[in-house]
């Protein structure tokens, strides 16, 4: 969950720094910047702008995508916006393209470090060849519909946190 849809495993850059800032949250801001070690595996840190506190990332994907299977991921990292909790997951991912539209879909179960329990994860986003994506990110505790806009190596969305409150991401790709 770790940086949203901006983070996810459908983007090829080798670099992406992005920032949520959400001004009626417990962290305010969250700063990602993930490096992609290899094809396989993500490593980054996040900087949560309240609490002024650092939590590590990782995704590694331990199944590549096929045509008829899903990829199949293990994370580490901030498991809900806003919140700043670390913890850790294992999802399946799925692409599919229909014309000059994709569509991206993932699930699977969440931990968070202060509970005991698990939790469904899991979201969607259509990507549109204009640039344009619009989905919906569940981790578990909350439901959070965004829209973004790409244009080439840059990244600006907005967030409904809860489906109540706004926040707003901007962030870079290299």
């Amino acid at each position: 969950m770790a940086g949203g849809y901006a983070a996810s495993s459908a983007d090829s850059s080798k670099w992406l720094i992005n920032t949520v800032y959400a001004p009626t949250t417990e962290t305010k801001a969250e700063t990602f910047i993930w490096y992609s070690a290899t094809p396989d595996l993500r490593i980054g840190i996040a900087h949560l702008l309240e609490q002024n506190a650092f939590r590590f990332l990782g995704s590694y994907r331990f199944v590549k995508e096929t045509d008829r299977y899903p990829a199949i991921f293990a994370s580490v990292g901030v498991q809900g916006i806003g919140t700043g909790n670390p913890g850790y997951s294992a999802t399946a991912e799925k692409n599919w393209m229909s014309g000059k539209v994709r569509l991206n879909v993932f699930g699977g179960i969440g931990f968070r470090s202060n509970e005991n329990h698990a939790h469904a994860v899991g979201g969607f986003k259509i990507g549109f060849e204009n640039g344009f994506g619009l989905g919906l990110q569940a981790d578990g505790h909350q439901k959070h519909p965004f829209v973004t806009y790409s244009n080439r190596e840059m990244v600006y969305g907005f967030y409904l946190i809860d489906a109540k409150r706004p926040a707003y991401l901007v962030g870079v790709r290299f």
